[in-house]
């Protein structure tokens, strides 16, 4: 209507937009604050760096294969309390009616030295101050555990009430704004200032390093949804916007003429461009051949912008817009990536088939559960040019802590290029003239020396830290152990140095068969190893259940496992697993294990999953199941996803066709 002023109408809904943002990053930032100003996480998660060196290696691995090698560092058992007061690493088994099954590794802080004679001094200098951090819940949690599960519910697989809810006040703005006091036949205006006016939000959800995701914590890929949505507004709001120019027209008898004004021509070319670019994101097209997919979204969008600018010049601030979010996130790109070198080693029986990835010069400025982009680059002289300008970047979890020994990247072999890198990884004969190199530092070999593009890192666990909870359930799919162990690694680092309020933890992870365990059994026993804390107890349990039965023979020497480690038939249930961490953790603390050092009340416990779709949503069901008396008794139960690992499978079957 001419009482309303459409640009100004559709920039105020935009800013109606930006405020409900807004207002959700003002409900996190109590917990921004918190791990912004933790030191361990300040200077994490914005820039790899070399780091440095740490005074025992965790890639140092026992051979658990019967290979030998002069170089190589075992691990350090663990020894009974009962026997030994002096050790690192004290573990305790406690035995039960099923002659252990279920027993937990339970780390217990060493006794204070005694004198080595009457009257004599201790040495050993006094523990530092704890250093904890705090934990904030989330608002969900303080409020009620039914408003939790209620945004957690599944309405479909993936997809929980909360990300619907979030649409369908996105959709309620747009239907709002297009068809107040207006026609979309009368008044085609309208909706192209709606397509036009989501461009820029499109732009920036579609960034590896946007700033919407810096501002409320939630990594790129967890916004993903919004970004397909506001594209497929963009795409709605475009072809209503040409579908009421051209009824009109055709009831004038002056389509012919009309389509001949450059104006118009430029906006029948932006129209092209962007229903063709829907149509290459369908998920027929997008599965079957991605290539295909990228190529034409980066043109198609290309296409799009130059063309809205030249059918309307009053888009050129929101074109330029959307250009300075792209230009930023690419040169954010360029800060984040490292040249190194990387060793691959082949491993046919760990899910499959899988390639470790094992970069040394990189051992810090990431945080646990990160991923990173990584480009292997080709032998030829403009190998390094060639990989950066045309090969696509490909993201994988990081599996071990920051300031580790080095980036260990597990690479499930499922698409074309996976596969490839497999057989690189295991082939001598290939295009390198000396291509195979020992690795008995990592207990692994042969592996061969590469040159690798590393880009991160990326997303994570955003302002949850780990280490504030009281409890801790850890789950993984397959590949999903990447971000599992990360995590694990990165919590016994600072149960250590009295960094954690952590005192049980518990490990599930489902794979197809035993194999899966025991090729990745070098990688998981320091871990089941750790060191005491002079504060704090922790129980430590890890469960592996195998859920396919196979005829083929083992790949894999069966060895023992370390204490606190179980191999389990069937699927696991979930939820009697979070039961059992609500138990220990009323049980540590009612027995004030943790000394005067330690609260006496539960932070609360964290259930974090990675791996297939339905595994995350048997996770979050789970956590809708805790009675209300056990939530408060615990502190609250909140849940992580990490679905990066869930996209990395779905993309590399993508790959089969490029």
């Amino acid at each position: 209507m001419s009482f309303i002023t459409v640009p100004i109408f559709v920039f105020h809904i935009d800013v109606v937009l930006l405020s409900l943002f807004a207002l959700y990053v003002v409900l996190t930032l109590p917990r921004a604050l918190v791990r912004l100003f933790q030191p361990s996480e300040l200077l994490n998660g914005f820039f790899l760096r070399s780091g440095a060196p740490p005074r025992t290696t965790p890639h140092h691995r026992s051979d658990t294969r019967g290979r030998s090698s002069a170089t190589r560092t075992k691990p350090n058992r663990s020894t009974s309390t009962r026997t030994n007061l002096t050790a690192r690493t004290l573990v305790d088994l406690p035995e039960d009616a099923e002659g252990g099954k279920n027993s937990k590794a339970l780390i217990i802080p060493p006794r204070p030295v005694a004198a080595a004679t009457r009257g004599s001094r201790s040495r050993r200098s006094p523990p530092e101050p704890r250093r904890v951090p705090t934990r904030v819940p989330r608002w969900t949690t303080i409020l009620h555990p039914t408003l939790a599960y209620t945004l957690n519910f599944r309405v479909a697989p993936g997809f929980s009430f909360g990300k619907l809810l979030v649409l369908l006040t996105y959709a309620s703005l747009m239907l709002y704004v297009s068809l107040r006091h207006s026609d979309p036949f009368s008044d085609s205006l309208r909706t192209g200032y709606v397509a036009m006016s989501q461009i820029p939000i499109a732009v920036a959800l579609a960034g590896k390093t946007n700033w919407l995701s810096w501002a409320c914590g939630v990594g790129y890929e967890k916004l993903n949804y919004i970004h397909r949505f506001s594209g497929r507004v963009i795409v709605i709001a475009a072809n209503v916007h040409a579908l009421g120019y051209f009824y009109t027209w055709s009831l004038t008898g002056a389509m012919h003429s009309q389509l001949f004004i450059t104006k118009n021509l430029w906006g029948l070319v932006a129209l092209c461009a962007i229903d063709l670019l829907f149509a290459c994101t369908l998920s027929f097209v997008r599965n079957r051949m991605y290539t295909l997919f990228f190529t034409i979204h980066v043109t198609g969008v290309t296409v799009f912008l130059l063309a809205t600018y030249k059918h309307a010049r009053t888009s050129l601030p929101y074109v330029l817009t959307a250009v300075g979010l792209y230009l930023f996130d690419h040169l954010a790109r360029i800060a984040r990536t490292r040249y190194a070198t990387g060793w691959l080693t082949a491993e046919p029986a760990l899910n499959g088939g899988t390639t470790l990835v094992y970069v040394p010069s990189l051992r810090a400025g990431w945080r646990a559960g990160q991923h990173v982009r990584v480009r292997i680059v080709s032998s030829a002289w403009f190998g390094w040019w060639a990989t950066w300008f045309i090969c696509r970047a490909r993201p994988f979890t990081i599996a071990a802590g920051s300031d580790s020994g080095g980036m260990m990247l597990p690479i499930k072999a499922l698409g074309s290029w996976t596969r490839n890198l497999l057989r690189m990884a295991g082939d001598a004969d290939d295009a390198r003239p000396e291509p195979m190199f020992t690795d008995p530092e990592r207990g692994r070999g042969p592996a061969r020396e590469v040159r690798v593009i590393v880009e991160g890192p990326y997303s994570g666990p955003g302002y949850t830290l780990y280490t504030a909870y009281s409890g801790a359930v850890l789950v993984a799919g397959g590949s999903g152990i990447s971000y599992v162990m990360s995590v694990l690694d990165d919590m016994l680092r600072k149960h250590a140095s009295g960094k954690s309020h952590v005192r049980v933890i518990e490990v599930i992870w489902t794979v197809m068969d035993p194999d899966s365990l025991y090729s990745l059994l070098p990688e998981l026993i320091p871990l089941m190893q750790p060191r005491a804390s002079p504060y704090n107890s922790l129980s430590l349990r890890f469960n592996v259940h195998w859920t396919r039965v196979s005829s083929r023979p083992a790949r894999m020497p069966r060895t023992a496992l370390p204490p606190g480690m179980y191999l389990r038939p069937g699927r696991p249930d979930l939820f009697a697993t979070l039961e059992t961490v609500i138990t220990g953790v009323r049980t540590a603390y009612s027995t004030n294990r943790g000394g005067s050092g330690g609260s006496d009340i539960p932070s609360g416990i964290v259930i974090g999953s990675c791996g297939p779709t339905a595994l995350m949503d048997d996770a979050a069901r789970a956590v809708g199941r805790v009675s209300w008396a056990d939530w408060k008794d615990v502190g609250g139960v909140e849940s992580i996803e990490e679905c990066v690992c869930s996209i990395l499978v779905i993309a590399s079957r993508m790959l089969k066709g490029s």
